[in-house]
């Protein structure tokens, strides 16, 4: 696969469901990076992963997606990546604002919102993808 730079981290500690949109998403012709919680995605991030998009659960062990935004918005390096907040326990517009992000999806996700976003935000990881 040829990839164009900019890929989707998906930061989500249920490994299934992180799973099923990985392959959901490269399906669609999207690269992704996985990480399991907040402190793996930070890790990443630091390290120099500069993704198009960061797609997040709120719900984590051992950095929750709360700490990640609020450790990715005090990073001026990190702090202007389009980031999506996902959760199954809290909704709301309030929340939306509060966190900072683009939008916010409740979980189970809408399978076309995440794809829109996605074409929104990372080119495609090959020219062949439908």
């Amino acid at each position: 696969m040829t990839t164009t730079g900019q890929p989707i981290l998906l930061v989500e500690d249920d490994t299934e469901l992180r799973d099923v949109l990985t392959v959901l998403l490269e399906l669609n012709g999207y690269e992704v990076v996985g990480a399991a919680d907040g402190i793996e995605a930070l890790t990443l991030l630091r390290g120099g992963l500069r993704p198009g998009m960061i797609v997040f659960d709120l719900m984590m062990p051992n950095k929750p997606g709360w700490e990640f935004r609020a450790e990715q918005l005090a990073d001026p390096e990190l702090a202007a990546i389009p980031s999506v907040a996902v959760s199954a326990a809290v909704r709301g517009e309030n929340l939306k604002r509060a966190l900072q992000v683009e939008t916010f999806l409740p979980k189970p996700l809408d399978v076309d919102t995440l794809l829109a976003l996605a074409a929104k935000h990372c080119p495609r990881a090959s020219s062949d993808a439908s």
